[in-house]
């Protein structure tokens, strides 16, 4: 399905259809350096202490320990499976897949269905986990596509784009906190509770 550029000048249309050719030339080339970044990361952590990896992630090279975690998982994946089809993957979609809990088999599935040409997504690589480990969809995955359209609706791009690099790279015990405060916040606006009449 192509883009309608239909309500766009033609000079910008024409500038945006070879951005998107540029772009597109790109985006088989971000998996393989992604996975030269975790091996350098991995090199790293070997030679760093216990415990001042994620540090040495912030301060060096402002990665935090998560995105670390991701690049480094995924250059491992990449020593036993065919980088290629690791690069045909959305980076999201990788990341999950090269997750030291992801089963083979959906290692496999997945890679065998990129390599013959079926685009595959960060939620259906979650899906397909969730199923090998048999679980069943939680309130959180329902509730996915409610809460990106709120924050769209109540945020401006710059504000959106914060949420995501903040939920990117928060650990549980930092988003549990800004659950705290939205709550205590939810909590100051309401007032005090009322008695319900009996």
């Amino acid at each position: 399905m192509a883009f309608d550029y239909s309500g766009i000048p033609s000079f910008k249309a024409m500038q945006l259809q070879r951005i998107a050719r540029r772009v597109n030339e790109l985006l088989p080339t971000v998996i393989p350096i992604i996975i030269q970044i975790g091996e350098h990361l991995a090199e790293a952590k070997a030679m760093i202490p216990h415990g001042h990896f994620g540090a040495y992630c912030k301060d060096e090279m402002d990665i935090c320990n998560k995105s670390a975690q991701n690049y480094m998982n995924l250059a491992k994946l990449a020593r036993t499976r065919d980088p290629g089809d690791l690069a045909k993957l959305p980076a999201r979609a990788a990341y999950k897949l090269a997750a030291k809990d992801t089963p083979e088999t959906v290692i496999s599935e997945v890679l065998s269905e990129v390599r013959a040409g079926r685009s595959i997504t960060e939620e259906e690589v979650k899906e397909r986990i969730g199923r090998a480990k048999g679980k069943r969809p939680t309130l959180d995955t329902l509730e996915v596509d409610k809460i990106a359209d709120l924050l769209l609706e109540s945020l401006d791009a710059g504000g959106v784009r914060e949420v995501e690099s903040f939920l990117r790279c928060a650990s549980k015990a930092t988003i549990k906190a800004l659950s705290g405060r939205l709550r205590e916040a939810l909590d100051v606006d309401s007032g005090p509770p009322t008695r319900n009449a009996h």
